[in-house]
């Protein structure tokens, strides 16, 4: 609130709405058990653009409706003078407390995408309702899954996504536009995705962290890359398999991925070597560049000595420390794209992906 109070004003503040919802799982081992979001409501100006919502009445409104006229038509009065006919309502003022929009967890829902912050379609089209009319333009800078942004073309609004993750725009967005809000995919217009490795360059000299963010998830559709930029011992993302590698009794599944935006050192690799040695879970990792000349026959060497792996699913052996550079990005064809790596699993759902042989902006991610 500090934040939104500086970015707005405080006089600009208006609501503080509480979304209320049965509490789901177990209670927490300390705390209480939570059963409510807060939603903050700022306008820009002294008069806002607002729309009031309605809701449908409750058995207990309704039952105060019980006199009739002479027609049979129910009616209450206030103070013995003011009749409101029960069929003229069309709902009750909806107040700063919401309990009517049950949160995902409560349904059994198509709309979970397994999200960790994905919040339910009705609650993004009330709160667009009741601040926007039919032709005005939703900004969400945190898209996610994309619920505000179908929410709005649903609701013929103009709308503004915006993430930093690579999958989250690309696919589980793009995804939904399509499938949920039937938007021809040649219709969506990403932007900002560097479209060329020259840009890829640029984005490395100007913002480092978002480039690693940028490398880790174009890397490969199962990989994702840190959400905060921290002291990550080299490891600036990773994935799943699909299905875990058993070695001396532990099961192995995760892959490891380290980011060079500027020109790596051997030493670079033998430690990020130890990383994946040291990682509970981790069976590989994958150590990228920006320039493909950056891997020198040294470095190949340090990769080679880590050996193999053999999955129980798969005749292949797979190296447990590979290279991949941005360039590979832009190939069209799939095998020279991805890194050679078992099945990984979809990084929201932790299910079978399905990667699409398509072009590069709309490219191997599936279901």
């Amino acid at each position: 609130k500090m934040i939104m109070d500086d970015i707005f004003g405080v006089k600009n503040f208006r609501n503080e709405i509480v979304w209320c919802y049965p509490p789901g799982g177990k209670a927490p081992k300390y705390g209480f058990h939570r059963k409510h979001d807060i939603i903050l409501y700022y306008s820009k100006g002294d008069k806002p653009r607002f729309n009031h919502q309605l809701r449908h009445l409750t058995d207990a409104q309704i039952k105060k409706f019980s006199k009739s006229d002479k027609d049979g038509r129910k009616y209450k009065e206030y103070r013995g003078k003011t009749r409101t006919y029960l069929d003229d309502m069309e709902g009750s003022p909806v107040p700063c407390w919401w309990t009517d929009i049950p949160s995902l967890g409560q349904t059994i829902s198509k709309e979970r995408k397994g999200y960790p912050t994905q919040k339910p379609l009705n609650l993004l089209k009330r709160i667009i309702k009741a601040s926007s009319n039919e032709g005005d333009v939703v900004l969400d800078p945190f898209c996610g899954c994309g619920t505000a942004v179908v929410a709005a073309k649903m609701l013929k609004r103009q709308f503004v996504g915006i993430d930093i993750s690579l999958f989250a725009v690309e696919t589980v967005t793009c995804d939904r536009l399509i499938m949920d809000a039937g938007i021809a995919e040649e219709d969506i217009k990403i932007k900002g995705i560097p479209h060329e490795l020259d840009a890829a360059r640029f984005l490395a000299k100007e913002d480092p962290f978002a480039f690693e963010t940028f490398a880790v998830e174009a890397c490969h559709p199962g990989m994702v890359g840190n959400k905060v930029q921290r002291g990550d011992g080299g490891v600036d993302g990773k994935g799943m398999l699909l299905h875990p590698v058993k070695e001396k009794g532990e099961k192995k599944k995760v892959i490891l991925a380290q980011v060079k935006a500027g020109k790596p050192k051997p030493g670079d690799v033998r430690d990020f070597a130890t990383s994946i040695r040291d990682t509970k879970g981790a069976i590989a990792g994958v150590f990228i560049t920006l320039e493909k000349n950056w891997w020198t026959d040294e470095m190949r060497i340090i990769a080679y000595r880590q050996g193999t792996f053999k999955h129980e699913y798969s005749v292949n052996e797979y190296p447990r420390l590979r290279h991949w550079h941005i360039g590979q990005f832009y190939y069209k064809t799939q095998h020279l794209r991805l890194p050679h790596l078992p099945e990984m699993a979809n990084p929201l759902s932790g299910k079978e992906m399905v990667i699409k042989q398509t072009g590069f902006l709309n490219r191997q991610y599936g279901k």
